[in-house]
């Protein structure tokens, strides 16, 4: 009897020492930083590149991580509060990693300091390649390691170079991220040299409006950059602007013509609606492609200050009448919390515009109707027309063609 005793006591002890280890590998660990700060010793680093963070107050463990790329010339210090992506950490309770270059790791380009990330080089931006790309995947498994952060929930944006470094990081590790947006950047392997990165003009590879780049073959240089990979890849929404003068508009399009192939689905949209005047976003195949095209948009950061939580990013940052980031938040899935829930079952309805702000789908600012947590522009709230609004979340809903 007495045996059993200590056997019990013995095996309740080693429950509890294995229950608290695996409480601890999820807990961020102690004097973890938060707020704004630059991490070193987070790997290897074979792309000699640099690491910040910024860690909200209270961030749970298992809480989502986002990687954001700055822009040729940029750097990772205000990135994050002049584009917005700030105020969603804070308020979603995810964790941003922001990946800064060193100007000694690229050449003039044309630009100098140019500071754009190598994508294309090979050795940075595919997956056997040792070099940029392999940093950024040390920096998310450091987040793991000391921020309990949640693998499964890693998503990854980039704004002009810093967009086709984005494109890099989903075509090399598909299984890492979960989707990427992309703002005003270039299809994945459009040039294999610097000089070639940087050639502008009509017929510039990656800037240019003229490209003899087949879809297919575009498709085929991502599914190059991870050979042999067939499992699921990473939804992708892309942006640009309509106005840009430094990447043609037409990036947009061979961007979509990219990863429409890649994933299989039609180059042809399956809904184009308007969230704002001058903005079209078109919906491909079950949704694993988006596109926003900002007509009026030139090559700098879509935001719109205020205190709403639609808007975001300063009024010096750019274009400042819809706010990218809280469009990619949501096409990410994140929301108040940051945590995984259970999403309602969508629900489609059709009424005027009136009756969607009476039923709470909708909200009326000064003389327009915006769809909730979409930000759909609907048209005038004296509108008598019938429009369809799809719940695809909680208090979230798209403005839609029809309803099924």
């Amino acid at each position: 009897m007495k045996s059993r005793s200590l056997s019990s006591v013995a095996a309740v002890a080693l429950a509890a020492v294995v229950a608290l280890a695996a409480w601890l590998a999820g807990v961020p660990r102690a004097g973890a930083a938060v707020g704004f700060s630059e991490v070193t010793g987070f790997g290897s680093n074979p792309g000699n590149i640099r690491m910040f963070t910024y860690i909200p107050t209270g961030l749970p463990s298992g809480a989502p991580v986002v990687v954001l790329f700055h822009g040729c010339g940029g750097s990772a210090a205000g990135l994050d509060t002049q584009t917005g992506w700030r105020k969603y950490a804070d308020l979603y309770k995810f964790a941003l990693v922001m990946p800064e270059q060193k100007q000694e790791n690229v050449g003039s380009g044309g630009i100098v300091p140019h500071k754009c990330f190598s994508v294309w080089n090979e050795a940075d931006r595919t997956r056997s390649g040792n070099g940029e790309a392999r940093s950024v995947i040390q920096m998310v498994d450091y987040m793991a390691a000391n921020y309990g952060s949640n693998m499964s929930r890693v998503f990854v944006t980039g704004y002009s170079g810093g967009g086709a470094g984005t494109n890099v990081m989903l075509a090399a590790y598909p299984d890492r991220f979960a989707a990427g947006t992309v703002f005003f950047g270039m299809p994945y392997k459009c040039a294999d040299t610097e000089d070639d990165y940087f050639r502008t003009g009509t017929f510039g590879p990656c800037s240019g409006s003229v490209s003899s780049v087949t879809a297919q073959q575009w498709g085929d240089r991502v599914r190059s950059a991870h050979p042999g990979y067939a499992g699921p890849r990473p939804k992708v929404q892309i942006w640009h602007g309509g106005d840009d003068p430094l990447i043609n508009p037409v990036s947009l399009e061979r961007q979509r013509d990219q990863w429409t192939n890649v994933f299989g689905i039609s180059a042809g949209p399956v809904s184009t609606t308007n969230p704002r005047p001058g903005v079209v976003k078109s919906v491909y195949g079950a949704g694993q492609v988006e596109t926003w095209l900002v007509q009026d948009m030139g090559h700098t950061y879509p935001v719109d200050p205020g205190g709403a939580e639609e808007q975001c990013g300063t009024t010096s940052a750019g274009y400042d009448l819809i706010c990218g980031p809280y469009h990619a938040a949501k096409f990410f899935g994140l929301g108040s919390g940051g945590g995984p829930t259970e999403p309602p079952a969508q629900e489609c309805f059709t009424a005027t515009n009136a009756a969607h702000v009476s039923a709470g789908r909708a909200t009326n600012r000064l003389l327009s109707t915006y769809a909730d947590g979409s930000g759909d522009y609907m048209g005038p709230r004296s509108s008598s027309t019938q429009r369809s609004l799809l719940r695809t979340g909680t208090d979230h809903y798209e403005l839609v063609d029809s309803c099924p």
